[in-house]
């Protein structure tokens, strides 16, 4: 198992990189990241490189039996290379051109630009091509956020061209006949900017590509599904140049819940998936269930393991901090990661940098370089994974539901939310919750994953349609599966237009139900639902529905659509579809889910679930393990069913358990 940290020893006096690479071999620690934002350091001036400093960094880490990741610095673009082209900054949604001073400060649609960064990952590649102490490459950093700019315009004109081949086709599918805005040829069309009507913008505000601006949707859709193919097309550019000299693996370190980027589409060029996770920073606090939902995300692009490049080591931010993680929180987050499918846990950072805007972003020692608790606590654990390598690395998850994430599906709803207080990604979470918090273990994957092995598919608000989609549920559903489907699914086509079809579309035959009218629930209004499995309350959105032969499972008790089926499951050939069509509170959702679980044989890890405690299933070489995760900072006692053993310390674990604070067990029933 890869165990390491991300390191920068161009801020740091070269007479202290020895210290840093003992103290880092002392703490269990056998990898390295480097140089994904040193591109001034390694090429100071146009044309000329210097790769000195950073091969005796490598040497010096190298003396210690730690190996290197390089990554490529075209998140951080030189001054000397803008000065140059001053039209490569990026332009906001106001036409505004952003300067130099952070980082991202390029489009990755500027020609010249794309040439800049092959040739210096070119130059790193064959620079390194045979440096025996480097195993693995990633391209530049974070991708995201948008651009306006000309060359966004022509790309994004060129784009659509081969989409649509014929300007007929584009303005049919966007419906441009809407406020005549039907466009004579490509060279027409603008970018989805400010706009004249914005005064009347009701969006859900989240997110750098959610604009507040009222564009065609379908502009705006495939505006998003261009920067995801531009983004794409940009990194393959620089995968290209390093192939070209190595056979390394190559990754791009993603942002877990970040729906800027489809990262399905990211993923594909990619030979592993790593991401970045920082539970608790200034902009929020993340709940476990979130980082765990953001893990098997992950995991689910490539359907592989991943690796933690980013792994929250010390209080972060910016302008100032979050919490700073207790005793034990570390460790916990560490081994949720590997619980949910890493195999290679690489922390950020090494040391709190004492310039630039990351001052407060503090890492494993702090600005003076003394390793205190947090060092004690990472070398202590480095002690501890080195013997669980042949546990973690190659096994896998265990699941026997997924949840579908769609990122057309959620900029879709990103645009138009139908509800003040919607939000695709918090329904999202609300279902894998109401299903995790019952100790039974789940996916988050695409659509185009092989349904079939799986005993139930979860696709909330799947809104967006397509013939071979539906297709694919209803063969699923046919040949035995169990798929649950929720208001606002069904209701457009796949680029954006309002579908004719009866809601919910697709969906109706196989779901048994149709719509009769909708109620968006709107200022501090709730309605009440009563069912087999008790009561709750919407607040965002009901359907109300007929029944086509479903079984009802819930109604409304309260306005006018009092009596009406909310809730519904519809025998489809061999299998169930389930279609929920309101919003309920967490309480009442999670006994939805207990009922369907039951329903369709899905079993939980324990006999009765335990708050703040998680249970991952694992197996590795046919034989089955879990993960005993305690996110609170109190013990929890419970019982596990069998005789199991700790792979921790050997000991043998079963019948009534003591979790400790933020504990963690590994167990293998014996």
């Amino acid at each position: 198992m890869y165990f390491g940290v991300d390191y920068y020893p161009e801020h740091w006096p070269e007479e202290r990189w020895t210290l840093d690479a003992r103290m880092m071999r002392e703490a269990g620690m056998n990898i390295v990241r480097l140089a994904e934002f040193a591109w001034v350091k390694m090429e100071p001036e146009l044309g000329v490189y210097d790769f000195s400093w950073l091969d005796r960094a490598i040497e010096v880490l190298a003396s210690e039996g730690i190996q290197i990741i390089l990554g490529t610095p075209t998140a951080a673009a030189p001054k000397w290379l803008m000065d140059l082209h001053p039209d490569m900054y990026p332009v906001d949604v106001y036409g505004l051109k952003k300067g130099f001073g952070t980082r991202r400060h390029y489009c990755p649609n500027h020609a010249v630009y794309i040439e800049h960064s092959k040739r210096i990952a070119r130059k790193m590649a064959e620079h390194y091509a045979d440096n025996p102490h480097v195993v693995a490459w990633q391209v530049d950093n974070e991708f995201g956020g948008p651009c306006y700019c000309q060359s966004d315009l022509r790309e994004f004109r060129k784009w659509l061209n081969r989409k649509y081949d014929t300007i007929e086709a584009l303005n049919r599918e966007w419906g441009t006949i809407f406020w005549s805005q039907t466009y004579r040829h490509f060279d027409e069309i603008d970018l989805p900017a400010y706009s004249s009507s914005d005064g009347f913008s009701q969006n859900a505000g989240a997110g750098d590509l959610s604009t507040p601006h009222n564009h065609n949707p379908g502009m705006l859709l495939d505006y998003h599904r261009f920067f995801t193919d531009a983004t794409v097309a940009y990194q393959k550019a620089q995968i290209d140049e390093i192939r070209a000299y190595t056979a390394l693996p190559i990754t791009h370190n993603l942002m877990g819940h970040a729906s800027d980027l489809d990262y399905f589409k990211l993923g594909k060029d990619l030979d592993f998936i790593c991401w970045d996770n920082y539970p608790n920073n200034m902009w929020g606090k993340a709940s476990p269930s979130s980082a765990s939902m953001a893990h098997d995300l992950m995991r689910g692009i490539k359907e592989q393991n991943f690796w933690m490049m980013e792994q929250q080591s010390g209080p972060c931010g910016w302008q100032h901090m979050g919490d700073t993680p207790e005793p034990g929180q570390l460790r916990l987050w560490t081994y949720q990661a590997l619980a949910h499918g890493a195999e290679a846990m690489v922390y950020f950072r090494w040391r709190a940098c004492t310039v630039g805007i990351e001052q407060y972003w503090h890492g494993i020692l702090d600005h003076d370089g003394i390793g205190r608790r947090r060092y004690r606590e990472i070398k202590q654990l480095g002690a501890e994974l080195a013997g669980l390598n042949d546990v973690f690395v190659d096994s896998q998850n265990v699941s026997p539901i997924a949840v579908i994430k769609s990122y057309d599906n959620y900029w879709s709803h990103r645009q138009q939310p139908h509800n003040r207080k919607f939000s695709y990604g918090m329904l999202l979470n609300a279902y894998y919750d109401a299903i995790a918090d019952q100790h039974i273990n789940l996916d988050v994957t695409s659509v185009e994953t092989d349904f079939a092995k799986y005993k139930m598919v979860m696709m909330p608000a799947f809104n967006l349609m397509t013939a071979e989609i539906s297709a694919k549920c209803e063969a699923y559903v046919a040949g035995g599966g169990a798929l649950l489907i929720t208001f606002r699914s069904g209701t457009k086509t796949w680029n954006n237009q309002m579908s004719t079809l009866t809601v919910p579309g697709h969906f109706r035959e196989m779901a048994g139900v149709e719509l009769e009218e909708f109620d968006s629930i709107n200022f501090g209004r709730t309605v009440k639902v009563k069912a087999e499995f008790g009561e709750g309350t919407a607040a965002i959105w009901a359907d109300v529905l007929n029944s086509n032969g479903a079984e009802v499972l819930a109604t409304y008790d309260s306005h006018y659509y009092a009596g009406q089926p909310a809730v519904t499951v519809n025998r489809y050939g061999e299998g169930h579809v389930y279609y929920v069509g309101c919003d309920l509170d967490a309480v009442a959702l999670g006994e939805l889910m207990k009922l369907v679980a039951q329903r369709e044989g899905l079993v939980p890890l324990l006999r009765e679930p335990v708050s703040g405690v998680e249970i991952i299933a694992k197996t590795k070489d046919g034989q089955p393990f879990w993960v005993l995760l305690n996110y609170t900072n109190e013990g929890k006692r419970f019982e596990i069913p069998g005789d199991h053993v700790s792979l921790l310390d050997g000991s043998s674990v079963g019948g009534l358990i003591t979790l400790a604070p933020y504990g963690v067990m590994v167990i293998r029933q014996q």
